[in-house]
């Protein structure tokens, strides 16, 4: 598992500017950033706020990620049904398909000498399979929204831009 002090760094990287600039978008200078990441000379670590919106200026997803990680969930991306067409899908059965072949060679790596899995052998299958099981989950979701039967009334409406205002 990435710690949190990892996560705020790895954040960084993907921000333009890395850490100097991640700390003018925060309104603070560098030093006062790093003594927060390093709790040196008295200061507290980032507020949770604050680490939202780190994610939210590195466009990453890495703060979710970790969080996700630290209780054991699995987390997977909402399809946008905008976004996908029949093309789409098919290339996210190749990214499953593959993702699961990771995992069955990793297997296959971690056993073929000793015939025992080690620790972090094990924390590698596991990282592998967690990847296998977000992008079948983001796929079966994709394949449910391209697929969805929808109302047609509602289908005009929103396609005319009135809004839908629905009383049941």
């Amino acid at each position: 598992m990435v710690d949190i002090k990892e996560t705020v760094k790895a954040m960084c990287d993907a921000f333009p500017g890395g850490r100097s600039a991640m700390a003018g978008a925060l309104g603070m200078s560098r030093t006062t950033f790093d003594n927060n990441l390093y709790e040196k000379n008295g200061c507290r670590f980032f507020e949770f706020a604050e680490l939202e919106a780190m994610q939210e200026m590195s466009g990453t997803t890495l703060l979710a990620e970790y969080n996700a990680d630290k209780v054991g969930l699995l987390l997977t991306s909402i399809p946008r049904p905008a976004e996908l067409d029949r093309v789409e899908l098919f290339n996210q059965s190749v990214d499953v398909a593959a993702k699961s072949g990771h995992v069955d060679q990793q297997i296959q790596e971690s056993i073929a000498d000793d015939g025992v899995i080690d620790a972090d052998e094990q924390a590698e299958i596991m990282k592998l399979h967690m990847q296998h099981l977000a992008a079948r989950d983001e796929y079966v979701r994709s394949v449910i929204a391209l697929h969805k039967k929808v109302d047609a009334r509602s289908v005009q409406l929103q396609a005319s831009g009135a809004s839908i205002n629905r009383v049941e």
